[in-house]
């Protein structure tokens, strides 16, 4: 995670360096998430919670379209056994814009990176992952702006670790979980205000 960090935070010194002259925009999210699985030692799937996300972006205008970082992260638990999840994203991203209306603007956008996940039953921590997503933005004023948005967040997972889970009181059997599959999907609807400086 450490390699992973210091990769983004040289691209983002980069890009800032580029961009003194250009505007930038900072935009704060707040989000549902939903997706991803896990299985049992029957072989029975339990899906991976939906729950609140948070995020942020810093960006760079470039021709019709943006640059920049993405953070993502939701803390969450899988359903019918005691084990807590958080996930967090980091994304290098573009994205290009679309006028719809004179004030509505829509936009497609791609991200790759790495995530982290904190489980139990996780071997290899951080992987590759990536995103595409898609929303609209509309200007409150002249430096801030209304934002939704749609993202599918796709990530490597280590589904070779297992790792034992507990079960509800009134069930006394024990439990193993682990991912389902070596490639997890997640998609997040997420509302944000965008500031431009």
């Amino acid at each position: 995670m450490k390699t992973l960090t210091l990769l983004f935070l040289s691209i983002a010194l980069s890009m800032t360096s580029a961009a003194a002259r250009t505007e930038i925009l900072f935009s704060p999210w707040v989000g549902y998430t939903f997706g991803g699985s896990v299985e049992d030692q029957d072989s029975n799937e339990l899906s991976v919670n939906g729950a609140e996300s948070f995020a942020l972006s810093i960006e760079a205008n470039i021709d019709n379209g943006r640059l920049g970082l993405f953070y993502a992260t939701q803390t969450t638990e899988v359903e019918r056994v005691n084990s807590n999840v958080s996930i967090h994203y980091l994304h290098f991203q573009s994205s290009v814009y679309y006028p719809v209306t004179k004030q509505l603007t829509s936009y497609l956008g791609l991200g790759v990176g790495g995530s982290y996940i904190d489980a139990d039953w996780v071997g290899q921590a951080s992987g590759f992952s990536a995103s595409i997503f898609s929303g609209f933005e509309y200007p409150l004023s002249d430096t801030i702006a209304f934002n939704s948005q749609l993202r599918w967040l796709g990530t490597v997972v280590d589904n070779e670790t297992s790792g034992a889970c507990s079960l509800p009181a009134q069930q006394n059997n024990s439990c193993v979980i682990r991912f389902k599959t070596d490639w997890m999907n997640q998609f997040s609807l997420n509302l944000g205000l965008t500031f431009r400086f």
